[in-house]
This record gives C-alpha cells, sequence and structure tokens, in this order.
C-alpha cells in the first residue's frame, strides 16, 4: 500500500487541507517537520482514521471534529499492488458516522462499499491483513521505540505476540484467563456464602444454651405471674373501687367548695355587722338601708335646690351692687347739668349728692345681703357632703348584704352537693358490702381509696407486663429452636460449599499451570524462539549497522526464564564492534538504546509482508509497503540522525515512508518535506519537492 493524497476537512487542527495541493505523494522518505502542536500527528490520526474508524486513534468521532464545527470529513487515495482505491469517512454530531470506498476501474471511480461495516472487511481484504495487524505493520507510534528500548523481557514478549497478532494462541491464553477469572469469581462467591461447619456448630452449641436459659426465665415469670393473679383475686373489683375512689374523691372536693364557700359567707356578714346570715333578717336588714337610702336622697335634692337658689341670688345682688357702683361714680364725676339716672331730669348738686348717697348704702346692704347668703350655702354644702357620705356608707352596707344573700346562697348549693355525695358514697359502699371505708383500708393496709385503686391497678399492670414478657420469651425461643434447625441444615449446605471451594481452587490452579506453563511457553518456546526469531534478526540487523555506522551488529533475541510474576520474556542483545562485546540493550548510552530499537521496529515491520509465525497464519503475504514513523529521532544526535535519514533514504524494503520530526532535517538535500505549521487556530500543511525554490 501506497499513500497517494490526503484531503482533510475541519478534522483537528486542519480545517480545509488538501496533501499534497498537487499531484500526489512520492515513493521514498518524506519527512513531516514542524513545531510542536502544530498537527503532524493528526495527519497521521487522519489516515488511520480514514482507514479504520475512530477505535485505531483511540478518541471519540466528537473528538476528532475541529472546534467550532459540528462534522469532519477525510479522503484519502491510495495504491495496493497496481491498483487506486479512496476512501471517504464522514461523521456528523446529528447524522453519525459515514464511509465509502471507490475503487478506480475504466477511468473513473466505482462504489466497492458504503457501510462501515462493509468498508472494514474490504480494506482488510484488499490489504490481505487484519485492521490490528495492519495498524501494527503500518504505524510506529510515538514513544513505541523508546518503550521498546527500556521494555522488560516479559513485555517485550507480549509486545511481539501483540504486534504479529498471534490470534490462535493469545485466544487460548484469553480464553483460559476468562476461566480463570470466572472460577475465581465462582469461587469467591461461593467463600462470601461460606461459613466453617465448625462455627456453625458452635452457633448451635451458643443458640442452645441461649434456649435453656430463657426457659429458666419463662419459668420465673410465669410463677411470678401466678402468684400476681392470686393476690388480684383477693382484692376488692377494679370498677367498684375506681367507682368509691372518684366518689371520695368528689366528695372530698366539694367538702372543700363548702369551707371555702363559708369562709367567704363569714367574712361577708362581718362587714354587714350583723349576727346571722339568716334570709329573713337580711331581707330586712335590705329594706331598712333601702329607705334610708331614698330618705336621705330626697332631702340631699331639697338641699342641692336651696343652695341653687342661693347661688342665684348672690349673682344677682352682686350684679346689682356693681350697676349701682357704676351709677354712683357717674353722678360723682358729672358737671352742673347732670341729670337724673332714673327719670332724666336736670339735677342739682343735692340731689346729685342724695342720689349718690343712697345708692351707695344700697351697695352695702347688698354685699352684706350676698355674704349672709353665702354663709347659708356653705353651711348647705357641708350637710350635702356629710349626707353624700352617709350615702355612701348606705351603699357599701346594701352591697355587703347582697353578697351576703349571695354567698349564703352558694353555701346552701354546695351544701347539697355534700350531701349528695355523702349520700351517693354511703349507697356505694353498702352495694358493695362494705360496713366501713376504714375497715377496707386497714383490711389491705392501704391509707385511702386512693393508695388502694393504685396498688390494686399497679398489680393488673405488672400481671400485664408478665404474661406479655412470657408470651414474648416462648416465641424467642421458638424462634431460637428454630435457628438450632436452620443451622442443622446450613451445615450439611456448609460442607457441600467447602467441597465446591476446593474444587474451584483446584481447577483454577490447572488452569493457570496451563496458561504459564504450558500454552504460554509454547508461545514463547515454539513461536518466538524457534520461528520468529530467526526472521527478526535478519530483517533488523541492516538498519542496526546503518543507523549505528557498524558500531553495532549481531542483533539477536535471547529468551530469559520466567521471574516471579513476569513470566518468561526476551531479550535484545547487540555486538558492539567498537568494545569487541555483547550488551544488552539496557547497558547502551540513550541514543544507541534508540537507534538500536528503531532499527528492532523497522525490521519487525518489514517482516510483516512475509512472515508465518503459525501454520494458521494468512496464506496471502500483506499487501502494505509504507510505513508511518511518529517521532523515532528523539533521542538521537545529529550523527545519528544523519545516519538513520540515510539509510531511510536508501532503503528499498518500503515503497513509501513517512517521518514525523520537530528536529531539524534541512541540511538534507533531496528529501521532500512536508511542512506543518500553524496559524491562529488552524492548521495548514505544503509538501515541497527538492525541486521546489
Amino acid at each position: 500500500m501506497k499513500i497517494l493524497t490526503l484531503e482533510i476537512q475541519n478534522f483537528k487542527p486542519f480545517k480545509n487541507l488538501t496533501l499534497p495541493d498537487k499531484g500526489e505523494l512520492p515513493d521514498g522518505l518524506t519527512i513531516i517537520k514542524g513545531l510542536n502542536s502544530t498537527g503532524k500527528s493528526s495527519l497521521f490520526e487522519a489516515i488511520l482514521w480514514a482507514l479504520w474508524g475512530p477505535t485505531v486513534v483511540n478518541l471519540t468521532n466528537d473528538e476528532l471534529v475541529r472546534f467550532g464545527s459540528v462534522s469532519c470529513e477525510v479522503t484519502l487515495t491510495f495504491e495496493v499492488a497496481g491498483s487506486r482505491y479512496k476512501i471517504e469517512r464522514s461523521y456528523d454530531s446529528a447524522s453519525g458516522m459515514n464511509a465509502i470506498l471507490f475503487s478506480w476501474k475504466e477511468g473513473v471511480w466505482k462504489r466497492a462499499a458504503d457501510k462501515t461495516t462493509s468498508v472494514g472487511r474490504e480494506i482488510e481484504s484488499i490489504l490481505n491483513i487484519s485492521s490490528k495487524q495492519a495498524l501494527n505493520t503500518l504505524l510506529v507510534r510515538q514513544g513505541e521505540v523508546a518503550l521498546i528500548a527500556n521494555a522488560q523481557p516479559s513485555s517485550l514478549r507480549e509486545m511481539l505476540v501483540e504486534i504479529y497478532n498471534l490470534d490462535l494462541l493469545e485466544e487460548m491464553i484469553g480464553q483460559l484467563k476468562y476461566l480463570e477469572s470466572d472460577l475465581s469469581t465462582r469461587e469467591n462467591s461461593l467463600r462470601t456464602d461460606y461459613t466453617p461447619p465448625e462455627r456453625l456448630q458452635q452457633m448451635i452449641a451458643d443458640t442452645e444454651k441461649k434456649i435453656a436459659s430463657q426457659k429458666e426465665l419463662l419459668k420465673d415469670k410465669k410463677g411470678e405471674a401466678e402468684e400476681t393473679q392470686k393476690a388480684i383475686t383477693k382484692m376488692p373489683d377494679a370498677k367498684m373501687l375506681e367507682r368509691l375512689n372518684d366518689l371520695s374523691q368528689e366528695m372530698d372536693q366539694r367538702m372543700n367548695d363548702l369551707n371555702r364557700v363559708i369562709k367567704t359567707r363569714d367574712q361577708d356578714l362581718v362587714e354587714t355587722k350583723l349576727l346571722s346570715p339568716d334570709e329573713k333578717v337580711l331581707l330586712a336588714r335590705m329594706t331598712s338601708l333601702t329607705k334610708q337610702t331614698e330618705k336621705l336622697k330626697a332631702s340631699k335634692g331639697s338641699m342641692e335646690e336651696q343652695i341653687q337658689e342661693i347661688t342665684f341670688e348672690v349673682g344677682s345682688l352682686i350684679g346689682e351692687g356693681k350697676r349701682l357702683q357704676k351709677a354712683a361714680e357717674t353722678l360723682e364725676s358729672a358737671t352742673d347739668d347732670a341729670k337724673c339716672p332714673t327719670c332724666s331730669q336736670p339735677l342739682t348738686s343735692d340731689d346729685r349728692d342724695n342720689i349718690v348717697r343712697s345708692y351707695k348704702q344700697m351697695i352695702k346692704d347688698a354685699l352684706k345681703r350676698a355674704e349672709g347668703l353665702k354663709d347659708q350655702r356653705s353651711e348647705l354644702t357641708t350637710k350635702s357632703k356629710d349626707m353624700e357620705s352617709k350615702n355612701l356608707e348606705l351603699s357599701k352596707n346594701m352591697d355587703a348584704v347582697e353578697r351576703l344573700l349571695r354567698s349564703q346562697k352558694e353555701v346552701g348549693l354546695v351544701q347539697e352537693k355534700v350531701n349528695d355525695s355523702t349520700t351517693a358514697f354511703d349507697e356505694a359502699l353498702a352495694k358493695a358490702g362494705i360496713k366501713n371505708i376504714e375497715t377496707l383500708l386497714k383490711k389491705y393496709n392501704a391509707k385511702d381509696l386512693n393508695e388502694l385503686h393504685r396498688n390494686l391497678v399497679t398489680s393488673i399492670t405488672k400481671l400485664e407486663s408478665l404474661e406479655r414478657e412470657s408470651k414474648s420469651i416462648g416465641e424467642s425461643i421458638s424462634e431460637e429452636e428454630s435457628t438450632v434447625k436452620k443451622l442443622g441444615d446450613e451445615i450439611i449446605t456448609m460442607q457441600k460449599h467447602g467441597a465446591d471451594i476446593e474444587e474451584m481452587k483446584s481447577l483454577n490452579q490447572h488452569t493457570q499451570y496451563v496458561r504459564r506453563k504450558l500454552v504460554s511457553g509454547f508461545l514463547a518456546d515454539y513461536v518466538i524462539q524457534k520461528r520468529l526469531i530467526g526472521i527478526i534478526r535478519g530483517a533488523t540487523n541492516p538498519y542496526v549497522r546503518a543507523f549505528t555506522n557498524d558500531q553495532y551488529s549481531g542483533v539477536d533475541l535471547v529468551p530469559t526464564k520466567a521471574k516471579g510474576k513476569g513470566g518468561a520474556g526476551l531479550v535484545i542483545k547487540v555486538k558492539d564492534q567498537r568494545d569487541n562485546a555483547v550488551k544488552k540493550t539496557s547497558q547502551l548510552s540513550f541514543g544507541d538504546r534508540t537507534a538500536v530499537s528503531l532499527g528492532f521496529r523497522l525490521g519487525i515491520s518489514r517482516t510483516m509482508s512475509a512472515i508465518r509465525p503459525l501454520r494458521d497464519s494468512p496464506a496471502l503475504s500483506p499487501r502494505i509497503r509504507c510505513v508511518l514513523l511518529d517521532e523515532p529521532l528523539g533521542g538521537l544526535d545529529k550523527n545519528r540522525r544523519t545516519s538513520v535519514v540515510q539509510n531511510l533514504i536508501n532503503d528499498q524494503s518500503f515503497q513509501q515512508i513517512l517521518l514525523i520530526t520537530h528536529t531539524d532535517v534541512q541540511s538534507w538535500e533531496g528529501v521532500p518535506v512536508v511542512e506543518v505549521s500553524k496559524s491562529g487556530v488552524s492548521s495548514t500543511a505544503n509538501l515541497r519537492l527538492d525541486t521546489d525554490e
């Protein structure tokens, strides 16, 4: 297979790319260079995704779509054994993935398959190799060279098994591992549910001991219940005692009420200053007080009228005095032509003086009369106040008599209730056949009916509690006896479980032995040591010699024995011509180790087109004659890089080699270069041939 063209739309950092922009990718070595994170590895991912979909790039379709887009598309044109093919693979977040394979026939592209599954099968048919094997042949992943250089022996062997896709034995190992896992799961499940019979026997013994203890306790509870029942039988009827107790408490309460109202009645009697609360006496007293109040009210009304008349007369006298005073003052200040204030006739000076004297005498008489009236009014007012005090006293006495009447009536009502309670209590005693309450209390050593009733209720409650406890203990004994039976049955089940666990354990150990010693050993000894090692050795040596300027040769894979849990493995050894010594890769410098490992990995890819590790391996040779190298030069110095690149230029084992590197290769003239660069959020790639200026 040779890759001819690559068209990308919205795939990872590439928005719209056609590589090359004209013509086709050349044969031989092509270097893909650019700064980190520009998208070099994304070109390889686009090729692999176009051929086999997202599983081979370890990313989901959505993770491959360029940021800001909802779909991506890659078109890959390639050539296999002289025939040309084109695959169009696209993905849309709404409609999913679509793949179409075309073949070039009679000058046009004709559809060969148009479903993802059928496209995959057709690709395997065209390449004569499974997708997994093709991927390991076509691609040398980033970091894979370093992984080979530092791999442990068992890891290196497993790597070869995976690269060469030794399905038959690997499936057998997988089946054995699955069987081991299943056996372990079944054994663990049995162990989860397993209880040693000895422990169950001890549980039975403990339970039987508990049953014996509970039976003793049940016996004690039943005996105590019988004694309590006998004591209750000898005591009075509970309802009768409750009735007597209620009546006794009611009687006591009503006696307390009677004492309270009598006390209130006596206090009211003291306030009335009477000797007896007899109703007739109280009514007579109330009549007398009422008459006194009415008489006092009439006298007070007459006196208030007199005070009002005196006040009016005093006001009139004072007003007349003021009028006369004004008239006298007018006459005294008048001239000779003064007139009489009454008849308006002219007055002589003598007439005027006589009139003024007359006015002053009248004023004097009026003031004297007013003063006398004021004294009379003051005396009447004092008497009115005395009457008010007497009226208040009479009102208080009447209120006291009314209260006494009410309290005396309440005493009578409460007394009737006391009599009713006493009668009901005596009737209840007679009905119960009890002569007197003191004899009953003495018989049962109680200070009152309440205590006697409380003792009876306590005994009844105790009996009920003992009966509940006895029932609960009986149920517990039944449950424990049932548990003993279940434990006995479980012992039989656990004995069978124990036998099954031992059987699973033995079978698991045998399965592990078959997988580790027989199948894995066969895979290491026969397939790898007798078939692969020789082929890999022959394909690898030329690369190692060329990559190290003939310092290292004689690359060999040396089997190792199993150590611990690692299992059998392989160690890469080389002949150091400079030191004339055979060394492991772990004894080499980092750069030499990288160069040897790169040669080893390229030798493996070279053998994939010719090797049949097993008799059941595909009879047809795979049709992959190109290889994608992702950053394999990172650990090499300038001289080693020069040796590697020059050898790859002259390598005729592969029709096409695409080499990703971020190291300086501009000094190697004549090598086509794909320049990958990034501007903003988008990347681009351009092919520069040795003829380009």
